[in-house]
């Protein structure tokens, strides 16, 4: 008799699977992420309520929730609600749970309140890696590169001194009208389509709140005013206050945050990572390279990164600290009109400290900025030069040296010897950032600088995870996981 596959009747009595512990099989990631969260000292890393207080109703345990925010981030779901739901209906998510049903208000507030502690795991897991010898090495090679990344606010939401100062001016005048409205209310009732006395109310506590944070935006703006450089327009978020106006890959202006990451080259596994609000990744370089070091406890390092980067100082730094900086830097021009001799025509000679002109003529230094950290070179043979005319319109060429070009020079020349490093650069930087970006789907969902730090390394603890699992396999990363010496109590 031929027909269809027939199912189990839903009225028939059963017990599948006989217990918890068969709804997943002996190497799913769920055991994986339980390995790992069942490793560390939780009370050590600072997570709340790690311990139970022999009084009052027993937490849920923080083993399980930090376990489930990890399943989420990794199956890219993220929201409170959502994994509420997962709870109830996902065999994986109730053998991690132990078939616990935590509301979706208890799964917020566990996110909230441990940021700081979401870092030190996030830490603890470099350590592992490192003890694995996954990462590091005799000299360990590590890119270093930024992203942008959306913050839990419209770019409309960030504010300038002139435009709080409108937006509270025409704030008051629509809360005249409404006061005006009310007292009208009270002597007459309402008509057909015409506010009520509740809904006027409403909208005048909304129009009230909307003026409370405009008035704590002016007087951030006024701080900021202070230290701000010349010609720079400050701004400050009302919904998010310390997010900023940052450029995105379109050129079009976005309210974020500029994430700093640091990857070895090996296996793509980010070793340190940091959230900014700085505007782009130029005083980067040397912060973001201390913080790999200081993970992988490497006395000496190659460090990649992209143009952008390139900052003298931090570079000098940088060597000074054992590490080695390969950054390609823009080629300088001493002027923007292409009739006169560019600077990179000028030869320099360490050992004399001078310039040697197209003509042949030396440029000796005159004069040394302690403001502009730079040395200025001239030369008297200007005034009687044939090529006068293709180099300055003045009446001496002038060429400016920063105080730290020798280092500048230095990192372009190693770039230029191998070219491969730049290439390398961006197939260890870049994957981990494209692998970031669409786990956190349209950007962060939590506000405050303290507390997208914490969902920043919440995503990065993940992809370091999921990609460690990668590169050894399941059954081979819960023996490490077990048998390592990283998660030991100190």
């Amino acid at each position: 008799m031929s027909g269809h596959k027939q199912g189990t009747p839903r009225t028939q009595s059963s017990l599948l699977p006989p217990s918890i512990e068969d709804y997943v099989e002996d190497y799913a990631l769920v055991r994986v992420i339980d390995a790992f969260v069942e490793g560390l000292d939780l009370a050590k890393l600072g997570f709340a309520k790690s311990i139970a207080a022999p009084t009052g109703r027993p937490p849920y345990p923080v083993q399980q929730l930090l376990a489930l925010y990890l399943y989420g981030y990794w199956n890219r779901v993220r929201s409170s609600r959502r994994l509420e739901a997962e709870c109830k209906r996902n065999l994986e998510v109730m053998w991690l749970m132990c078939e616990l049903t935590p509301d979706h208000k208890t799964i917020a507030e566990f996110r909230r309140v441990n940021a700081r502690a979401f870092e030190g795991a996030c830490a603890q897991f470099v350590q592992f890696l490192r003890e694995a010898a996954l990462v590091g090495g005799p000299l360990p090679t590590v890119a270093v590169d930024g992203s942008k990344f959306k913050a839990n606010a419209a770019k409309r939401q960030l504010v300038t001194a002139e435009q709080a100062d409108k937006e509270r001016k025409r704030i008051r005048r629509r809360i005249e009208e409404y006061l005006e409205q009310m007292d009208e209310a009270d002597a007459a009732e309402a008509g057909e389509g015409e506010p009520t006395k509740e809904q006027i109310e409403r909208a005048l506590e909304r129009l009230r709140k909307r003026d409370q944070a405009l008035e704590q935006a002016q007087h951030k703006l006024a701080e900021q005013a202070q230290g701000a450089e010349p010609g720079a327009t400050a701004r400050v978020g009302l919904v998010d206050p310390d997010c900023v106006m940052l450029k995105g890959a379109s050129g079009a202006g976005l309210a974020g945050y500029n994430v700093q990451q640091a990857v070895d080259t090996g296996h793509h596994l980010v070793i340190a990572h940091e959230v900014t609000t700085r505007a782009n990744d130029h005083t980067s370089l040397e912060p973001t390279a201390v913080q790999a070091q200081q993970a992988l406890q490497a006395e000496a390092m190659v460090v990649l990164a992209d143009t952008g980067f390139m900052n003298g100082k931090q570079a000098l730094a940088c060597e000074q600290r054992g590490m080695i900086p390969a950054v390609p830097m823009q080629q300088p021009s001493h002027t923007c009109d292409a009739s006169l001799f560019a600077k990179t025509m000028f030869a320099y000679d360490p050992h004399t400290d001078t310039y040697r002109c197209p003509a042949g003529a030396l440029l000796e230094r005159y004069k040394r900025s302690k403001r502009s950290q730079s040395d200025y070179y001239t030369s008297r043979a200007c005034a009687g030069c044939a090529l006068k005319g293709q180099c300055t319109h003045g009446k001496r060429r002038e060429i400016a040296r920063s105080w730290y070009a020798g280092a500048l020079e230095r990192a372009h020349q190693r770039v230029q010897s191998n070219p491969e490093l730049m290439r390398l650069r961006s197939a260890s930087a870049e994957h981990p950032f494209a692998n970031l970006k669409a786990m956190l789907g349209g950007g962060f969902l939590v506000r405050t600088l303290s507390k997208v730090k914490g969902e920043m390394a919440l995503a990065v603890l993940t992809y370091n995870l999921k990609r460690t699992l990668n590169v050894l396999g399941s059954e081979a990363l819960l023996h490490r996981l077990r048998t390592s010496q990283a998660f030991k109590p100190a």
